[in-house]
């Protein structure tokens, strides 16, 4: 008998057929009263496979007494109690670098739409109002200076792209990077003021939820 493992939210089809090929896998999505099936099976379950939008919730782990593991497709943990899963023993997985390269490619884009007014500029041709006007001008991301709030695998894959536009890199961590030549600033409101974009690549979670608050802003 396959190990019995509680899927919390689709996956890819490839993803799921793997699951399906090496386990017993209860989708908990597909209940109408999910409730139900973790009474059921619930002392048998020894994995949950989730996402790190879904994570697992304390009641759900609780109800789970031969749970194992929580793998994480993704890399938030935000959505799963750290402490309460070390407590327990449960190990919690995620899917490192996955998703650092699409994330990186974002924000680069992002800094690109703001900087050329992509976005409003879209708008203006389609509501037919160049007729009307032109568009302001808008602004190079070429040269310019880029502050990054956490310089782990997506601060450093922002960082790399960054470099090809020519822009002046420094960072923000809870400590000094030693193996890049960045700068390095402690304070937050520091790197803002001296720089022109501001790319959060820090973990998500109560400690740095709200870190870019006014002062920060004003300083940007």
């Amino acid at each position: 008998m396959n190990p019995e493992i509680l899927l919390i939210e689709p996956m890819m089809p490839e993803v799921e057929a793997r699951l399906d090929a090496a386990y017993q896998v209860h989708r908990l999505f597909q209940q109408a009263d999910p409730a139900a099936l973790v009474a059921q099976v619930g002392s048998r379950i020894r994995a949950i496979v989730t996402g790190g939008r879904s994570g697992a919730g304390n009641e759900l782990v609780d109800a789970l007494p031969a749970l194992e593991i929580i793998a994480i497709n993704g890399i938030g943990t935000d959505a799963v109690d750290l402490d309460r899963a070390r407590t327990r023993g449960v190990r919690v997985t995620t899917t490192p670098d996955v998703l650092t390269d699409d994330v990186a490619d974002m924000a680069i884009a992002l800094m690109l739409a703001v900087a050329r007014r992509i976005c409003r500029g879209d708008q203006f041709v389609r509501e037919r109002r160049w007729p009307e006007g032109t568009m302001p001008l808008g602004t190079k991301v070429s040269g310019k200076r880029l502050g990054i709030v956490g310089l782990g695998r997506v601060g450093r894959a922002i960082a790399r792209r960054a470099e090809g536009f020519g822009m002046a890199i420094a960072y923000t961590n809870l400590q000094a990077v030693e193996d890049v030549t960045y700068r390095h600033h402690p304070r937050l409101a520091d790197l803002a003021r001296e720089s022109d974009f501001l790319a959060v690549a820090a973990s998500g979670g109560p400690g740095s939820r709200g870190i870019v608050d006014a002062v920060v802003l004003d300083a940007l």
